[in-house]
């Protein structure tokens, strides 16, 4: 009689027993070094209507403040100053905030305000916003077939703005 050798199949190899009982050491392991957090409780979460919300005069303001006076660096105290350029940036951004801040709620009239000061102080418009900024206040303030045609021509021309989403939502979408 002769003796056959089990398959393969029929008893795994011991290195396999090892590698599975090394993981699950190594899931062990990691579930016991994980920090304890409790539960949040639904009666403890806080209420939408008492926190507080951002109001148009908020953003508006904001947006007019002079940009806070920043203690000038001294290029050896500091790799990176903050200069005239940079503040001039931040105020920048602070006004497409307000834009976007207004845009959101559809006042028409503090877009155009933002929207003059923008022309006025930028009139660069590096980002090529301020036209489509306009182009979104005359769909709100006069919305009809004119101002979806100017919509879709200023989309059809800055298709890499990252104004043209909001252009599209505001104007051109049913």
């Amino acid at each position: 009689m002769t003796r056959s050798r089990p398959s393969r199949r029929e008893k795994p190899p011991a290195l396999l027993f090892v590698g599975v009982a090394l993981l699950a050491g190594l899931g062990l392991w990691l579930l016991a070094r994980a920090p304890h957090v409790e539960p949040t409780r639904a009666d403890e979460q806080p209420d939408p209507d008492t926190v507080a919300k951002p109001t148009l005069a908020a953003v508006a303001r904001s947006a007019a403040a002079p940009p806070e006076p920043v203690a000038a660096a001294e290029p050896e105290d500091h790799p990176h100053p903050i200069t005239p350029a940079h503040q001039r940036i931040f105020r920048e951004n602070r006004i497409v905030g307000a834009l976007d801040g207004a845009m959101d709620v559809k006042d028409v009239a503090a877009m155009r305000r933002f929207l003059q000061e923008y022309r006025e102080d930028y009139p660069e418009d590096d980002n090529m916003l301020q036209d489509g900024y306009a182009v979104i206040a005359d769909c709100f303030e006069r919305p009809g077939e004119a101002a979806r045609a100017a919509a879709s021509r200023w989309a059809d021309a800055h298709r890499g703005s990252t104004l043209r989403r909001f252009v599209n939502r505001h104007c051109l979408e049913p």
